[in-house]
């Protein structure tokens, strides 16, 4: 069984180091769950099991922001960490990606332990949506819908992250080690953040 206080301190002891426009603390909020905080906070929606939540995200760098829970059902952990992008006063921040590593300690599961959800389509989505509204008539709307039913939504694709099919294995990862969740974390901060500096260093310009 995991040591839940051990996960939740070594996170938090390790992982600090990639936050340097604000402070980094999970921190408990109900009974078995740990969410982050810090001294640089916003707000951003949250699109988790096709539900939308007002969430408390903090800063990370440039205009980039991270929401993290974790939480411990049973002899369960579930974690889900998200990068948002926006201002801080923006209301609604772009949500772009979401990563994941649920146990259910089952080595046949659907779903491939760890995986990526990507969400950055729907910002792009909700734009011609809201542009959409302001026509007379509903063919905009109507044309948009047609063509977002020729195409699947691949928030729901669970994307792996970990499979071990070069070793014969299944895409399931379980949860069993307090070492490898940390390590997991330091890894999953760091490459995010070269690869997000990488894309907006190559932007195009806007004229």
């Amino acid at each position: 069984m995991l040591d839940k206080t051990r996960i939740i301190n070594d996170i938090n002891k390790s992982c600090k180091i990639f936050f340097t426009e604000s402070s980094f603390f999970l921190h408990p909020s109900k009974a078995n769950r740990f969410k982050i905080t810090g001294d640089n906070v916003s707000k951003a929606i949250n699109n988790y099991n096709n539900s939308l939540e007002e969430v408390d995200v903090i800063k990370w760098f440039d205009d980039f922001w991270v929401y993290i829970i974790i939480r411990f059902e049973n002899q369960n952990t579930f974690i889900s960490l998200s990068v948002f992008q926006g201002k801080e006063n923006d209301e609604k921040k772009n949500q772009l990606f979401r990563a994941e590593w649920d146990d259910y300690n089952a080595e046949d599961g659907y779903h491939p332990q760890p995986h990526w959800h990507i969400t950055s389509n729907q910002a792009i989505e909700s734009t011609f949506e809201e542009y959409a509204i302001g026509f007379e008539n509903d063919d905009f709307l109507d044309t948009l819908k047609a063509e977002k039913s020729k195409t699947i939504d691949v928030n729901q694709i669970h994307f792996a992250m970990n499979g071990n099919w070069i070793n014969n294995g299944t895409h399931i990862h379980s949860l069993n080690n307090e070492e490898i969740i940390k390590k997991w974390f330091q890894g999953l901060l760091s490459h995010l953040k070269q690869q997000l500096k990488y894309v907006k260093k190559n932007l195009p310009k806007m004229d």
